[in-house]
């Protein structure tokens, strides 16, 4: 599997059934029911070591899926800033990926008010991603299969 990054940045890279991101007592799992190869990647402080903050984390699968995950405390809107800055920069960048950004934080606006209280930077990236790849977000952890 090539990956567009140096190798600094990797974490764990293989064909294993679970992929887990976490920091800040979040955490996202990747359930890698197929066993596709997949890579795990620090972004923020590794890739990016530049002022402008980006998502933590990445996984890259082999058929070309990106993954951004922003593991967060309680400031969702901030959440969807690194998310959209970080997506805005590497769909420019590495254009053969299909994106997919993902959100835990530790609590969340709940109910209809929710996009509102998510702020301009969910809008807008919501507007970004297709419909089959919007924003997913939940508190504490986050599971899906991959």
């Amino acid at each position: 599997m090539e990956i567009p990054f140096n190798e600094k940045c990797i974490e764990k890279e293989g064909k294993f059934p679970i992929f887990t991101l976490k920091e800040n007592n979040r955490e996202w799992r990747a359930m890698n029911q197929n066993y596709i190869c997949c890579c795990s990647v620090q972004i923020d402080g590794v890739i990016f070591k530049d002022a402008v903050k980006k998502c933590d984390k990445g996984l890259i699968t082999e058929d070309n899926r990106f993954f951004l995950v922003e593991l967060k405390g309680c400031d969702v809107e901030q959440a969807c800033k690194q998310l959209l800055s970080t997506y805005e920069t590497f769909s420019k960048k590495y254009k053969n990926y299909e994106y997919f950004c993902r959100a835990v934080v530790s609590k969340m606006p709940s109910g209809k008010a929710a996009p509102k209280l998510l702020g301009a930077s969910y809008r807008k990236l919501q507007k970004k991603l297709n419909s089959k790849n919007k924003l997913i977000y939940k508190s504490v952890l986050l599971e899906e299969k991959i």
